[in-house]
């Protein structure tokens, strides 16, 4: 999933910013890129929530997910390429994907008015999951943790958080519009804690995590 990422103010989109940026892209990697941001997001409304809110509605800006907008979000211009297939004819096929646009227009709004309702929220982050036909293991146990994230101890929000970061760091998503805001967040709530020496303890926990994501979670499939 690797994109060219220019740095705009937090409402603008920073990797897809017009049609011509859809050219050469994989369905799929757009699916698992704007799962991976809204699964941030759903992070965000419970350690930054202000950021949450604003970023919601500017991601219903435009009221619709008709096309990309040089002014949209990155999560409104992926969503807009994932509701219109056939627009974009320079996404390559590898892969079908669906979109729940009632769903997922629901979702924004109850996060731009501060509403939650864990149950609808799990339901929804669960049928994206399938209909984006997501593979990946990483994301799979991200959505878990995500989807219940209010009920998360600790350990579950250090691993979700490391793993976050470390692929933000690895794919060079870090200049998308929500991630550098979400990793000054991860910083600011010290949810990844520093070893002995003040370092970040984000590379080791990712990779410790990837064997054991779901610590104390084992009562939870997907």
């Amino acid at each position: 999933m690797a994109f060219e990422f220019i740095r705009e103010e937090i409402t603008e989109a920073r990797y897809i910013r017009s049609a011509a940026d859809t050219v050469g892209r994989d369905m799929t990697d757009v699916g698992e890129s704007f799962f991976e941001q809204l699964l941030m997001l759903q992070q965000m409304r419970f350690e930054n929530p202000a950021f949450a809110k604003k970023y919601a509605k500017d991601t219903l800006r435009y009221m619709n997910f008709s096309g990309v907008k040089p002014g949209g979000t990155d999560l409104h211009n992926l969503a807009s390429i994932i509701n219109n297939p056939s627009k974009y004819k320079g996404v390559t096929s590898g892969g079908n994907v669906g979109f729940d646009e009632l769903g997922f227009k629901r979702y924004l709004r109850d996060i731009a008015s501060g509403r939650t309702n864990q149950a609808m929220d799990r339901t929804f982050l669960m049928r994206q999951q399938k209909n984006l036909g997501i593979d990946s293991s990483f994301l799979k146990a991200a959505r878990r943790v995500s989807a219940d994230y209010g009920r998360s101890n600790a350990g579950e929000r250090t691993a979700l958080s490391a793993r976050m970061v470390n692929s933000q760091r690895v794919d060079g998503k870090f200049r998308s519009d929500i991630s550098k805001q979400y990793m000054g967040t991860v910083k600011d709530k010290k949810l990844i804690p520093a070893d002995k020496k003040g370092l970040p303890k984000w590379a080791k926990l990712a990779g410790l995590a990837a064997a054991g994501y779901a610590v104390g979670r084992s009562s939870i499939t997907g």
